[in-house]
Parts: structure tokens; sequence; C-alpha cells
């Protein structure tokens, strides 16, 4: 297994659905995901990583998206609403894929760069 977290850059136009799977596996066998819970987080500031996040969804749907992951195969999609991308304006912020949040195995998998884009005008 590679050392965690992955970084990982990601883009999206403002109020628009954006949805990402990843596949996390240990030297090609998927990760047992069982038993496991997700918070996938986009921070204001590219700086500082300790601040409230602007967008935060888990495996329970809410109005700015949700986790949904499938234990045997290793894989975990977060999707955001457009109200989610909406909310983040336009520019660069942080993003980070947790597992376990909040406990003693905590642990960030997938982190980097979320640009928030303009949406083009018709």
């Amino acid at each position: 297994m590679s050392q965690l977290p992955q970084n990982w850059n990601t883009s999206a136009a403002v109020g628009s659905e954006w949805a990402q799977t990843f596949t996390l596996s240990n030297n090609g066998v998927p990760v047992d995901l069982t038993g496991w819970t997700w918070e996938f987080v986009i921070r204001p500031d590219v700086e500082d990583q300790t601040a409230n996040p602007l967008v935060k969804v888990t495996m329970t749907s809410g109005s700015q998206g949700q986790i949904t992951v499938v234990p045997t195969t290793g894989t975990v999609t977060v999707t955001l609403t457009p109200a989610a991308t909406a909310a983040l304006g336009t520019g660069f912020k942080t993003h980070a894929l947790y597992a376990n949040p909040g406990t003693t195995t905590q642990a960030c998998w997938v982190a980097g760069i979320f640009n928030a884009q303009a949406t083009a005008a018709p």
C-alpha cells in the first residue's frame, strides 16, 4: 500500500453535480471496508487544514451529497450535489477523504486541491 494520504487534485464547475469513485487496494487486492465509516470535506483555504469545512458529506445522504461504499470491492464513491459545489464559490480549496473520522483509527486516504470553477455563461 502506498503512503497515505494519496495526493489527488480535482475540479468541478460551481453549481454542478460532482462524483468520484476511489478504489482502495493493497498490492492489487481490494481493501475490505466492512464496518468502516467515511467523511469527505472541502475546506476554504489551502493554507488552513483545520478550518471548518464548506462541504462535508458522509455515508448518510444529505443536502450536500453522500458517500456510497461497496466494502468487498474496496470502492468509495463521493457524490456532491449542485448545492454543495455552489457553496464553494470559485477558487482553490483543499479536500480530504477520511476513513473512520473522529475515532482512534481515523486515516486520511486521499487529499489535495479542489478547484471550483465558474460555469460558462450561455
